[in-house]
């Protein structure tokens, strides 16, 4: 649900590129996703134990942090009416995002398996560039730049090792398939928060990671006829963040080419491609929430 909770709020701040709004899709998919958020919130309250058990996971706890994430997310639509609520908030979740880290890597160092691994594992150390991304403003912008440095760092040391994985070791199991998708998102997470936060970008690397985003979510589309077909987990969440990243990525380096003055057809071609991969991103988004809705109703039904 955090997954989710970070997929719609993602969602309805970049459904602004696309119809703007003056915030109040931000606003929507940011209230949507703090009501998600609050429901785990009281979850581990009631039962810590099950937050421990989650972070021991090799799967389940590498998707933790998107709840950190998700909350980030929150905090640039509070930065429309509070910059210092915001940044409170915001540097609240990047607290607890490390903290999900260092227990991700404690866990995982503890009882290592190559099998183990699945995408997921992109999330604690790569997905902490939402803080980029989602920075509100004021003079915490080396914070911001130092996060996306370590992100991609972090990215680029574990992509050959996660190909290797997915080649060589064991196929992943079922249950865990849908992770699949999350292979979109860091190399587009890495290109918007680049692209926020660095106020002269380097055109080698935009390129390179503008090639391996469009690459990654092209190979993700073709998973999903396949993908969709596995009966309903809470994993399903996956398919969310990534495909929305990828269109706010694009977003972003419609602007860029713009500010470095390549052709106006250019700068459509691109915007235009964002504008498709926000729609399929809308689409799977709302097919997945409605899955999680259909399951909590049918389960609420089963048990009255």
């Amino acid at each position: 649900m955090g997954g989710l909770a970070l997929g719609i709020a993602s969602l309805g701040w970049c459904w602004e590129n696309f119809m703007p709004a003056g915030g109040l899709f931000q606003l929507a998919g940011a209230g949507i996703a703090s009501v998600l958020l609050l429901s785990l919130l009281f979850k581990f309250i009631h039962a810590p134990q099950l937050l421990r058990q989650d972070l021991a996971h090799p799967v389940v706890g590498s998707v933790v942090p998107t709840m950190a994430m998700a909350l980030m997310v929150v905090s640039k639509a509070i930065s429309l009416f509070s910059l210092p609520l915001a940044l409170t908030v915001w540097l609240s979740a990047i607290a607890l995002h490390l903290v999900f880290l260092a227990s991700f890597v404690w866990h995982r160092a503890r009882d290592f398996r190559l099998h183990h691994m699945v995408p997921s594992w992109f999330v604690p150390p790569v997905g902490i560039i939402v803080a980029a991304v989602s920075f509100p403003g004021g003079s915490l912008l080396w914070l911001a730049q130092s996060l996306i440095a370590f992100g991609l760092g972090c990215y680029l040391l574990m992509l050959p090792v996660m190909i290797y994985r997915l080649v060589f070791a064991s196929e992943v199991p079922d249950q865990a398939k849908p992770t699949l998708a999350i292979l979109a998102a860091p190399a587009s997470l890495g290109l918007a928060g680049y692209l926020t936060v660095v106020q002269q970008p380097s055109f080698l690397l935009v390129g390179l990671l503008a090639g391996i985003a469009v690459l990654m979510t092209s190979v993700i589309y073709l998973f999903f006829l396949r993908l969709m077909r596995l009966p309903f987990s809470p994993a399903y969440a996956a398919f969310t963040f990534p495909l929305v990243i990828g269109a706010t990525a694009l977003y972003k380096l419609a602007v860029q080419l713009g500010a470095w003055g390549l052709g106006a057809e250019y700068v459509a071609q691109v915007h235009a491609l964002a504008d498709f991969e926000l729609l399929v991103a809308a689409l799977v988004v709302g097919f997945v929430a409605w899955k999680y809705l259909h399951h909590y109703l049918i389960a609420h039904l089963v048990r009255h």
